[in-house]
This record gives C-alpha cells, structure tokens and sequence, in this order.
C-alpha cells in the first residue's frame, strides 16, 4: 500500500511538474522540434502576403481595435465576456473588416471568441496581436534597458506566442487578460506588434546614454550601423521572439512595433523640433532581418495631426535622405502628405491606426465636433487615403467608446478613479468607437421634442406660463421645458457647488433667490448657450497663462461677481514660429472653443434626421435638453462631486452635492427668480445598451459594399 501510494504520488509530482513546465513556463526541448518551418503570412517588399495553400497573395487589412473594456469597469478587470466577443466579432465581420487587432493579451475568453467564431465562418477575422508592459517602464528616470523594458518586453512576448498557440496558464495578468489559454488561435494572427507606448522621454534619454550602442546581431533580426540603443533594444525584443516561436513552434509571421509622430523617423530643424517636442527619433529602417528570418517586418503607425507644412521643417540632413521622397508632394487636407512620405520612405508593409471622434468636445485647433456620420466619413477618407497611398492598410481605433479614456483638456476636470462609472461627452478619447454604450437598460430622455416620456415626478417647477421637468443618466442633465418654442427667450439658473455662484446677472440683467453657477440661455434654435459664473469657469482657472499670457491667481474674480462668461474649452496650437522670442511665442497661445453652444436637432438615433451632437430640440411650445455632466464642471457625477472654489483651493477640488437648484423665467422678467431643489443621488454601477453608430454604417457602405462615395455622406 505505502509503495502504491509513493508510486502515485511520484506520478502525480511527475504530471504536475509536466504541466506546470508547459502551460506556466516558456521552457521547451528543442531537439523535439520538426525541421519544417511555416510562414503563413510574410512581409515582402513592402506588401503583406498571405499564404492560401498553392502560394502567397497580397492582403489589404481593414480592421479594427477592440478591447475588452464595458462600462463601469476599469481597463484591467476584463469583464466582457465570451458571448460579448462573439456578438462583437460577428458585428465586425458584418463591417466587412478582416481585422482585429489587440493591444495587450487579452483574457481566454478573447481568443475562446476568436477561435470559435473563425472555425464557424468561411471568412475567418485575422489578428493583429499587441505585446506591452505597464506604462511605469515609461515614466523612470532610468534608460529602457534599465527600467525592466526590455526583460519585460522579451518575457511578454514568449507568453503572448504561447497564448495565441493554446499552450498558456495566466492566474494574475496585471496589464494583461488572465485564464487557461487552449484555443490556438495563431494561424490567423497576421503578426506579433509591440504596443507598449514608446515615450519620446524615454528614447531619447536611452539614446543619450553611453552605456549603450545601437549594435545588435541576433539570429533573426539585426541593427544596421545607423541603428540607436533603442533600435538596438527593439531589435533584441523581436529577435527573442522571432527565435522562440521558431524554435518551439516551427512557424514564423511578420513582427513589428507601434510608432508614432512624436518618436517617427522624421529629424527636424532644432529650432522647429522644440517647438513640436519632437526630439527621439525611431528608424524601422535600421532593424534588418536575418537570413533565417522568412517573415519580415511589419510597422504600425498610430496616425495624428501634423503641421500642414510639415517638410518645411526638415532637417536640411533629413531633406537630404529623403530626396524623391518630397517630389510632386500631394498635400491632400488629411495628413498634408504624411502618408505618402512614409509609404515612399518606408521598403516594409505599413498599417495605420487612425480615429475620428464623435465627442462634443475638440482638442485641435481646426477641429470641429463630428457627428457621428461626420465621424464615418472622416474615417472613410482616412481608410482610402492609406490604400491610394501604398499601405498595407489600417485599423479604425476603436470598436468601442471607452469611457475611461483621458485628454489634456479635460483631464483636470475629472476625477480619474470612477470614470468608467459614467460617459464623458466632452473627451474626444472617449468617443472613437464605431459602437456607443448607452447609459440605461432604457433611455431616461430622448431628444426629439416629444414630451410623452416625461411625467409629473420629474416635474421641478410650475411658474404657470412655464413648467420645468429634469432627469439624468451616466451622460448628463436632461430637462424639458413647457411654455417656451422657438421664438421665446428663456433663461434656466443652475446651482450645484455651495461656494460657487452670484444672486445676480449683469448680461442679461437678472437677479436669483439663490447663487446661481450657470445660465442656460434659450434663445431658438441657432442662439441656445451655457454661460458660466466667471470664478467658477474651469478654463480660465487651468488655462488662462496659457490662452492669454495671464496668471489666474493675480487678478482673481470676484466672489460674488455677476458676470456670466461662455463655457470655453483649450484647443491646441500648432503654429510654429521661427524664433522663440516673446513677440513671436505670444502667438502660439492656446485657442478656445466655445463648447457650451448648444446645438438644434433631433437626438433620436431611430430618426432619419438623427444629429448625434443635439443638445437641443425645439418643439411648437417646448424644448428639450440635454447638458453633459462635464459643462456643468460635474467631474465625478457616480459620486455626484462637483468642482469646489477654485481661488480658494488653487486648483480643482471636489465636493459632494445632492441637489440642482433649477429655475426658469422670461428674459423679460422683473424680480427675483426663484430655484427649486431637484434631488440627484450618485450609483455604484451603471446599466448601459449598445448602439450602432452612424459611422458603423458609413464603413460598412465603403468596405462591406464598395461604395466609395460613402464620403459623401
């Protein structure tokens, strides 16, 4: 007995061991491995090729980015699950996209998805697989080789490699998904991309260093004799891969990097590359492969705005290397010929990640709010710009809205640890998805000036010749407004923040029971705005030294002043001057766009004339509203917390609330206005619907039916 009982435990140690050292180790015995290597898919020249079965053919990705967030969770819980994968991938392939493409390693429910849903269809969706590490390598004072990028680099491509090949275990992912990784999905990943964020700061601090150079000679990939430390240490990241993949699985694919407008090729002028804050250059060109390396290089572009005359600033070096490369340059409006610069430069296959928002908020200073067919129409333009150009094609960033994502204008209005509890109109990162979450299993309000949704329990005021109703979701305030059509002249005091707000108004000329935050001005259909009490405005406060030159601590606005100003967001400012003395610097200051201009239309994505940026819809005597919750300086709205006295606590504090005051008078009107309590409470979790957005269908026209001319709307 005790023998059997050693016997069977020697076993089970045996069994454990085994698959511990398969499924939890990137450990393999080699000399186990078949001599006979597949390529399904290549680089060649500067197509993508696929294998079929009798020989290669060129491929043209149309993709998109999808990730596993969903509202009211956090980026790492990966809480979809297999059946939302599902439905999403069979919604992308109805697209008429042929890509998916993944930043990190996503959980097992990702690829159980994938595999389930490519061995069930004809045309199978192909993977574009990301490989990162946490962004804290980025933010060192420490070069990448010292900060864990480049261990970390190597270990996250071996266990991405097992991943997509059905032989990985992960308990606790951190950055990545977890669970029992057994679908092999890598016959369909077109190519292995390292994701991780390449700070500009970092580069170029690891290719200031002398303790490094840029001479890397690995089996399947190598640095030219230009190459810098840190091509040398991507170099070194994909020939570990390219190495473990063929030594342990016998195939080889294309591999690459993620690269960007702040770390590209391009050298600029130093007077010029300042002002841009381009000063870290990453050549792909400088990282060759082996001989023993039949898949090649694949580069992906993350595509953003570039200054119109971009190749003016060259280098004199640069303009030099480029040569034909500027020859009979096209300066087509969407990136000033960026595009054909890199498709002429570049001997390797190029895919560009590019997006289109369809947020009430703008960040650059030619932007203007998209709706959401504006929003597919730009996207259209991006997709067949990058195929007139030579690419080997594109991924639309991303599937979905994510309600977590930040932008340097309105990040320092919000609180970062519950915004995946609501959405965020305002953030243009926030709203490049092709599909939106809705706040609500049903709609709390739809903007189509019909007021039978609305009932007597969310009636606020009744003035007699004006009644006012309000309601609000994860997105917003929603209001309704009785007695007042097109043609009156109608003015809402708000208040929400206890040391904010004036009794009085001196334009229009109005006074309140009780301190008002904001104005809302009905004016009709082309006139509706926000106004904001001057001291509680949000921009002024964070942005005014750069707007205007002005410290906003000097000349400080009364506390009780009742000058009500335009809610103003920052825009970007892309000017560069030739010298940086002050007369000229002064002309790089920050623009602003009055965001809280109300837009007319209907808010009903069932009606033919749908206008996804409405803010307002006009009936014969009514109107309905709808006010982001940013407008209302609202920066954590799941725990109703509202921006506190900027003067008094330097910068941007919160403090709950639990009520609106709202009122509602005549412009005309004489005497005090009075404010009625509406009562908000905050919520834990949040229910939400997926919609299709208009730009889904604009795609679907260009890639699923040929029709080119979806850019005309």
């Amino acid at each position: 007995m005790k023998r059997f009982l050693v016997i069977a435990l020697c076993l089970f140690a045996l069994a454990a061991g085994t698959y511990l050292v398969i499924y939890h180790t990137p450990w393999y015995l080699s000399f186990l491995r078949s001599e006979d290597l597949f390529v399904p898919y290549r680089s060649q020249g500067d197509t993508l090729q696929a294998w079929t079965g009798e020989g290669y053919e060129t491929v043209t990705l149309r993709g998109v980015e999808i990730s596993s967030v969903i509202p009211g969770h956090s980026f790492s819980d990966y809480a979809a699950e297999e059946a939302d994968y599902l439905r999403w991938l069979d919604r992308i392939a109805d697209l008429g996209a042929n890509t998916v493409q993944t930043t990190v390693l996503m959980d097992d429910d990702f690829y159980n998805a994938l595999y389930a849903y490519n061995t069930s269809h004809a045309d199978p969706l192909w993977l574009i697989q990301g490989v990162t590490v946490a962004s804290e390598v980025n933010l060192t004072a420490l070069t990448a080789y010292e900060s864990g990028m480049l261990d970390g680099l190597k270990r996250e491509g071996k266990l991405v490699i097992d991943a997509v090949h059905g032989r990985q275990d992960v308990v606790s992912g951190g950055i990545d998904g977890s669970g029992v990784y057994r679908k092999d999905v890598s016959g369909w990943v077109i190519g292995y991309v390292i994701s991780a964020e390449l700070e500009s700061d970092n580069v170029a601090y690891t290719d200031h260093s002398a303790l490094y150079d840029g001479s890397f000679q690995g089996q399947y990939f190598q640095t030219s004799p230009e190459a810098t430390p840190f091509e040398a240490l991507l170099a070194q990241v994909l020939d570990t891969m390219a190495d473990y993949e063929t030594g342990k699985y016998q195939t080889q694919r294309p591999m690459g990097f993620l690269s960007g407008r702040l770390v590209d090729f391009l050298e600029y002028e130093p007077i010029y590359a300042r002002q841009m804050q381009k000063y870290a250059c990453i050549d792909p060109e400088h990282i060759l492969p082996t001989d023993l390396d039949q898949a090649g290089l694949l580069i992906c572009y993350q595509l953003s705005q570039v200054q119109e005359d971009f190749t003016r600033y060259l280098s004199s070096e640069q303009r030099q290397e480029l040569g034909p490369c500027l020859d009979d340059l096209d300066r087509d409006p969407i990136l000033h010929g960026y595009l054909t610069v890199l498709a002429r430069y570049h001997t390797m296959p190029l895919v560009a990640v590019y997006s289109a928002s369809s947020a009430r908020g703008v960040s650059g200073p030619d932007s203007r709010p998209l709706t959401e067919t504006q929003q597919g129409e730009a996207l259209a333009a991006m997709c067949l710009d990058l195929e007139e150009n030579g690419w080997s094609g594109g991924v639309i960033s991303s599937w979905q809205d994510v309600w977590t994502r930040r932008s340097w204008n309105t990040a320092f209005a919000t609180l970062t640890s519950n915004s995946n509890l609501w959405h965020d109109l305002q953030t243009d990162t926030q709203n490049t998805g092709l599909m939106a979450f809705d706040p609500g299993a049903e709609p709390v309000c739809v903007l189509d000036g019909d007021p039978a949704e609305w009932t007597e329990d969310d009636l606020v005021l009744d003035s007699g010749d004006l009644r006012l109703y309000a309601r609000y979701d994860a997105r917003g305030v929603y209001l309704l407004l009785e007695g007042a059509g097109p043609a009156d002249r109608v003015v809402v005091p708000i208040d929400l923040a206890a040391e904010a707000g004036s009794r009085s108004s001196r334009d229009p000329d109005l006074t309140f029971a009780r301190n008002a935050d904001f104005l809302l001005c009905l004016e009709g259909p082309d006139n509706s705005r926000l106004l904001v009490q001057e001291r509680y405005d949000a921009t002024r406060e964070n942005f005014l030294y750069e707007i205007e030159g002005l410290d906003p601590f000097v000349e400080v606005p009364e506390a009780e002043s009742s000058r009500f100003v335009p809610v103003r967001m920052a825009l970007r400012n892309d000017l560069l001057v030739d010298a940086l003395v002050p007369t000229l610097t002064a002309l790089q200051r920050l623009g602003t766009w009055e965001t809280g201009r109300l837009v007319c239309g209907c808010g009903d994505p069932e009606d033919p004339d749908y206008n996804s940026l409405a803010d307002v819809c006009y009936a014969e005597d009514l109107v309905e509203i709808r006010l982001p919750w940013l407008l209302l300086n609202v920066g954590d709205p799941g725990n109703m917390q509202a921006h506190r006295d900027y003067y008094t606590h330097y910068g941007v504090e919160y403090a709950p609330f639990r009520q609106l005051w709202l009122g509602a008078a005549r412009v005309e009107a004489t005497g005090e206005i009075p404010l009625y309590g509406f009562r908000v409470k905050g919520w834990e979790s949040v229910e939400y619907r997926e919609r299709l957005k208009q730009s889904y269908y604009v795609i679907q026209a260009l890639w699923k039916d040929g029709e080119a001319d979806a850019l005309d709307g």
